[in-house]
This record gives structure tokens, sequence and C-alpha cells, in this order.
């Protein structure tokens, strides 16, 4: 199954950095705009320059998590969809208390094929 997106600009943010880097060169490959981060402040920063339209982030990290910065991003630029992964049962719990507060993201189960990143991209319309 070949998925094609328009070009997007994507963020992806992993503190697995073979994670992050890996994911991003994928995306290249297949002419997207993107962009790497190895931590949700870091994700949070360059996200306000390079306004993203979609970001791949994991959800356990440092001080912040990736459902930190889906929050910000749901906030601050609302046009940014996002898409969270995690190895971690706990983030899907966290996640749970991130929907009742009002706050909608999908999440994957780590490790994820870039095929269901590719499906996820193709969902994402690019804005201005």
């Amino acid at each position: 199954m070949s998925i094609h997106a328009e070009s997007l600009r994507v963020l992806v943010v992993d503190d697995e950095k073979i994670i992050a880097d890996t994911m991003t060169l994928i995306l290249k490959a297949k002419k997207h705009n993107a962009r790497v981060a190895y931590s949700a402040e870091e994700g949070m920063a360059v996200s306000e320059v390079f306004r993203p339209h979609a970001v791949i982030s994991d959800v356990v990290m440092g001080e912040k998590s990736g459902i930190d910065l889906a929050v910000y991003l749901t906030e601050e630029q609302p046009e940014c969809k996002v898409l969270l992964i995690s190895g971690r049962a706990f983030a899907f719990e966290q996640m749970d208390e991130a929907n009742r507060r009002g706050y909608h993201h999908s999440i994957l189960s780590k490790p994820v094929h870039p095929e269901r990143i590719l499906e996820f991209l193709a969902t994402c319309v690019p804005c201005g």
C-alpha cells in the first residue's frame, strides 16, 4: 500500500536520537520538510519558528512529556495535528487523563511501522 501526502512540514520529537533521526530521514525521503527535536521543550521552541503541519512525538521523555507538547500545540497552533507514540503502557493512562481534560490526540504503540506514520500524514492538510 502506497500512501501519498502532499509535502508537509513535520516535526519529529523523541529523546531516543536514533529513532528521531531515522524517522526524520524516512520523512525527508518521502519529500516532507522534516525537522527533529530531542525533547518536548526543544519541540516547543522549534515549533514556534517551524510552524509544523504535523508533529510525531514520543510520550515519555524528560521533564515534559509528548502529551505536554501536544497540549501546548493544541493551544498555540490548533491547526497542527499530533501523533503520539509510546512503548510504555502508562503513557496510555496519561493520554486518558488528557482526553478527560479535553485534549484528544492519536496515540500508537511502539514500534510503529513507517507506513502507519505515512497514513497519519496523509490525513494532514497543509494550511497557510
